[in-house]
């Protein structure tokens, strides 16, 4: 068997945690889960539109929604940044 070495003792404490960054993941896990919830609605609603409504245009349109307002959004935030 392999021995341990003897300056076992001395223990190396792990980095500080970094807040700022686990602040920014947060936010982030926060704002995707608020666009999920939105895009999830337009789902929903054109999938009414499809089947209960008859009204298949309205549902196309509305699933068109979901990645223009996406794109949107996307366009907006970079001009404030």
């Amino acid at each position: 068997m392999a021995k341990k070495p003897a300056a076992a003792a001395t223990h190396e404490l792990p980095p500080a945690m970094d807040y700022a960054q686990h602040e920014a993941t947060y936010a982030g896990f926060i704002t995707f889960v608020k666009w999920g919830i939105v895009s999830m609605v337009f789902v929903v609603l054109s999938l009414y539109a499809f089947i209960e409504a008859h009204q298949p245009i309205i549902g196309a349109l509305l699933l068109l929604a979901i990645p223009v307002l996406i794109v949107g959004v996307m366009v907006m935030g970079s001009r404030r940044n």
